[in-house]
């Protein structure tokens, strides 16, 4: 029993040396390139934080952020790793960037202006990486633009132009020739970086479908994300040993027997054809089970599947056990994780949801405590802090 199990038993797990064994199948399948931990999203659900701070202790040389913020969290963590901050930044952020030591991608002059002005400002030369767009089309110098955006950068003596990577589109899928076309046209930036005399370090176009299938993408360091946390991009990528990091656990807390003809849940959506036991969960789509596995998907209770019956709400769902023989009150439940011989994956999850693996796990709510795992250690992290006795 948990400490929080006394208060709202819900909880994710996450193991530390499975997260550290996927490390090393990365390691052996790219060899001695350097990685980019992909930690934005709060590390996909796991905690960026925790989740840093053991992959920095594990030799990880750079770590990758979505946003600013995500980037100071981790610096006041205490991460000392280089981190990449992969969606850029709003100009008037330059002088954040440069506060917490964060690298930014840059794609927009004014970007470069006000980086260039607040390094001028502070006396130092600010690092950066030029993303290109290859064909993703969200962010990014079109290929055929980077040569006179460089002009920009002749005029920010105050920035040095360490990186520039680009992102694949179709990598999970190894038959899709547009891959080979992205990687084509990020050698055609590369070329005109070159040509205006300069050769950043940091040359990064592989995710986590690349590493799996797709050398030539691999150039000088690597950005594993999905595959970190222990599931494949797609059906289609070659498989690496990768085994999930994270469980969704929590407790049944009523549990009841309903007649035939009993409706359960918003908009009454399940109907009892029999004499059911119900058990209700503490547990909703805040804390990561989507409202679309109503009535579709299933929980484990004592090493047995449990249908979900009616609408999973907010905070509760109910969940069919006349077929668990001595489901009660208390019951462990898994919604992501193993149970017996039985397991259930949040790619399952993501099927029954109609959605993907990475929204399934970035949906697991704050106000889910994360229980940090490694060897007989267990340390609980909480948005509310320590549970009061």
């Amino acid at each position: 029993m948990l400490p929080l199990d006394a208060h709202r038993p819900t909880w994710a797990e996450i193991d530390l040396d499975t997260l550290s064994r996927n490390l090393g199948a990365i390691r052996r399948r790219i060899g001695p390139r350097p990685i980019l931990a992909v930690v934005k999203a709060n590390a996909y659900g796991h905690g960026a934080a925790e989740v840093a701070r053991s992959l920095e202790t594990e030799g990880v040389e750079r770590f990758g952020v979505a946003i600013p913020e995500e980037g100071i969290e981790l610096r006041r963590a205490g991460i000392r790793a280089p981190i990449l901050v992969l969606g850029g930044f709003a100009p008037p952020q330059a002088d954040l960037l440069l506060q917490h030591s964060l690298v930014p991608a840059i794609y927009r002059p004014d970007q470069v202006e006000s980086l260039s002005s607040a390094a001028t400002r502070r006396g130092v030369t600010a690092p950066a990486h030029l993303k290109v767009d290859t064909g993703m089309g969200r962010l990014g110098v079109p290929v055929a633009d980077v040569p006179a955006f460089l002009e920009v950068f002749r005029r920010a003596p105050s920035i040095r132009l360490m990186g520039v990577f680009s992102h694949l589109a179709v990598a999970d899928d190894p038959a899709d020739p547009f891959t080979a076309r992205q990687i084509d046209l990020f050698q055609e930036a590369i070329r005109a970086l070159s040509a205006a005399r300069l050769s950043p370090d940091e040359v990064h176009l592989a995710n986590s479908a690349a590493i799996m299938d797709h050398p030539p993408a691999w150039l000088t360091l690597v950005r594993p994300g999905l595959v970190l946390y222990g599931y494949p991009p797609s059906a289609k990528v070659t498989p690496l040993p990768v085994h999930p990091v994270l469980s969704l656990k929590t407790r049944i807390i009523y549990i009841k027997e309903v007649p035939p003809g009993t409706t359960l849940g918003y908009g009454r959506t399940f109907e009892a054809r029999r004499s059911t036991r119900v058990a209700s969960l503490a547990l909703g789509y805040d804390d990561g089970l989507p409202r679309l596995v109503s009535n579709r998907g299933h929980v484990l209770v004592r090493g047995r599947r449990a249908p979900v019956v009616g609408r999973v709400s907010m905070d509760l769902t109910t969940v069919d056990v006349t077929d668990v023989p001595g489901a009660a009150l208390g019951d462990l439940v898994t919604i992501i994780g193993v149970c017996g011989h039985e397991a259930l994956g949040a790619d399952q999850v993501a099927a029954w949801a109609e959605t993907i693996s990475w929204e399934v796990l970035c949906g697991i709510g704050s106000r889910v405590p994360r229980v940090y795992v490694r060897g007989s250690e267990r340390r609980v992290v909480s948005r509310f802090g320590e549970p009061e006795a």
